[in-house]
């Protein structure tokens, strides 16, 4: 049986369309259709992509190029005629307008291609090889982990394929280090000039060998990191099997503090996707189905383990100070405690939920992030095993047995599984915090704040910055000189009278770009004029100067430190 072969072209190189042409071989002449389908989702997006809209002209032909019947069995499917053809050939258009982590893309200068979303497949022939010709000019350079000779890319199966993508274009700068003899490259596109390339190279190299020290294990013989650099605003990665795509920008910001922190942030994440999630999975996801929804309860450990090991591997490296980390920390916590969807929804039920509303706001309060609080009870665990153990042990010795218990042995992993290593390495019965943490809606503040003083250092509430939202519970962006109502607190006064949409024009007669510099009076009320359905309105809120929403919780060193807590410390963050 020959390869499923590709040939992706552009009829017009500035054009939005690529063209694709796939030759099918028939796993079966003498049945009367062939069924050919686009994957539903993507890994790392858990939500369905409806990849089909993008898609325009299809056909089906025979060998001889004689048209075959066909018709759409669903949003991403189509059944062929293919009765006595040992080969068919299926064509068609897909519009690429988006560039972002996990998007196809091209135009006359890059091509950014994530086979996941525009390339189609037969399901029983999926983890055969397949082969893709990409007609580009010739001088073009192509990165990507999958083996390439000239213009075409092979790979052993479609899960390959799709989880491998490529970026090419007339110019991309390459740097590469090695670690641990595993040759690691950065390919960046993008109007930039890297500033200091041996500091980045440096730091590179720190967090990556720290991460594969960690984990011990690495299978690949290289791994790829592809940068694109846009002229807006941009920060997003997605993983994939020995590489991964990550789009930052503003590209006038490269060399900036905020944008190589970023930088270093999402690598460090992606990166560490490479055991987590990629390899290290779910039991749903083992395989992936590409055809349908894959509900997982334990998005908590696929990213919010993720999500915190990502600034850990940070500092751990020297890459980036103490004083680094607890600021990222207290921009973990604002982001969870400033959500009031932590007293409604658990993490797990969150995680299943994500492909029932995607990662759009959506319905006000209702649930909570699998990367935020799933970094912080990722945290907390993490603490708890170095109590419990005396320092001897911490989650890395989890995610080792996960590695070497479940995916080295051909298996994905439940909740129960992930809980039942914890006890494995520690004394521990975790009961309580599954019931509390995970499944639950247990409040964090309490035992988070305890666990940080067991490591020297301190947790305290801070309020609001806006007194609006500090007083009122009040959550709003400034839109056209106006402010447009964007969340309310529960039970807050905002709450009771405000609807989000609303846009203030005034309060207490000042407008609403004045409003940071408004002095509340000693009045027991404020005045808001609003526009609400087109009609002009006007209210008075309660000043209750008792009340407090949106508050957060901050960490930071405290003044002394016992040989205990040092102790604690170093085998936390190695400092």
């Amino acid at each position: 049986m020959f390869p499923t072969t590709y040939t992706l072209s552009q009829e017009y190189p500035h054009s939005e369309f690529l063209q694709i042409k796939i030759v099918f071989q028939n796993t079966n002449p003498k049945k009367q259709e062939s069924e050919v389908q686009l994957p539903a989702w993507r890994p790392g997006r858990y939500q369905l992509g409806n990849f089909s809209k993008n898609i325009r002209s299809f056909s089906a032909l025979d060998i001889s190029n004689k048209p075959l019947t066909y018709k759409k069995l669903g949003k991403h499917s189509w059944l062929i005629d293919t009765m006595g053809c040992t080969t068919f050939i299926v064509s068609y258009e897909v519009y690429t307008s988006i560039v972002d982590g996990g998007s196809t893309y091209v135009d006359e200068e890059v091509w950014y291609l994530n086979f996941i979303n525009c390339m189609m497949y037969q399901p029983e022939r999926i983890e055969e090889p397949c082969q893709v010709q990409l007609k580009i000019p010739n001088k073009w350079t192509i990165a990507s982990s999958l083996v390439h000779n000239e213009n075409v890319l092979s790979t052993s199966s479609f899960y390959e394929l799709v989880d491998s993508p490529v970026l090419a274009a007339k110019e991309i700068a390459h740097l590469g280090y090695t670690v641990n003899k595993v040759s690691f490259h950065l390919w960046f596109h993008g109007d930039i000039e890297i500033g200091n390339q041996k500091q980045l190279i440096q730091d590179f190299h720190k967090l990556t060998e720290e991460q594969l020290t960690t984990m011990g294990a690495f299978e690949t013989s290289d791994y790829h990191f592809l940068f694109q650099v846009l002229e807006g605003k941009a920060y997003h990665g997605v993983e994939h099997l020995s590489s991964t795509c990550i789009v930052l920008g503003p590209a006038k910001e490269f060399n900036s503090v905020a944008l190589y922190d970023n930088l270093l942030g999402i690598s460090s994440h992606e990166l560490f996707h490479y055991w987590n999630i990629i390899r290290i999975r779910p039991q749903e996801m083992f395989p992936y189905n590409f055809k349908e929804e894959n509900y997982f309860p334990t998005g908590f450990v696929a990213e919010g383990v993720t999500t915190y090991y990502g600034d850990l591997f940070l500092v751990r490296s020297g890459v980036r100070s103490l004083d680094w980390y607890l600021q990222e920390l207290n921009k973990l916590f604002k982001r969870h405690f400033e959500n009031y969807g932590r007293h409604y929804y658990s993490v797990a039920d969150s995680s299943m939920d994500l492909w029932v509303d995607g990662y759009e706001p959506g319905t006000p309060n209702r649930k909570v992030s699998i990367y935020v609080k799933g970094a912080i009870i990722a945290l907390m665990l993490d603490l708890e095993i170095i109590l419990n153990t005396r320092a001897e042990r911490n989650l890395d010795d989890v995610m080792r047995i996960l590695w070497s218990d479940f995916y080295k042995k051909g298996k994905g992993y439940s909740q129960a599984n992930y809980l039942e290593v914890v006890e494995q390495v520690t004394t521990l019965k975790l009961d309580r915090y599954e019931q509390a943490y995970i499944n639950g809606t247990t409040p964090l503040e309490q035992r988070l704040g305890y666990l940080l003083n067991s490591f020297g250092f301190q947790l305290a509430k801070a309020q609001n910055i806006s007194l609006l939202a500090h007083y009122f519970g009040l959550g709003a962006t400034i839109e056209a000189k106006e402010l447009k109502v964007i969340a309310t607190a529960p039970g807050s006064p905002a709450h009771k009278a405000l609807r989000i949409g609303d846009s203030i024009i005034s309060i207490n007669q000042s407008t609403a770009m004045e409003i940071d510099a408004i002095t509340l009076e000693s009045s027991d009320e404020i005045e808001i004029t609003f526009w609400r359905k087109g009609k002009l309105r006007c209210l008075h809120l309660p000043f209750d100067r008792s009340s407090t929403y949106y508050g957060r919780y901050e960490v930071t060193k405290s003044i002394t430190i016992n040989d205990e807590q040092l102790m604690n410390r170093k085998k936390w963050l190695k400092q």
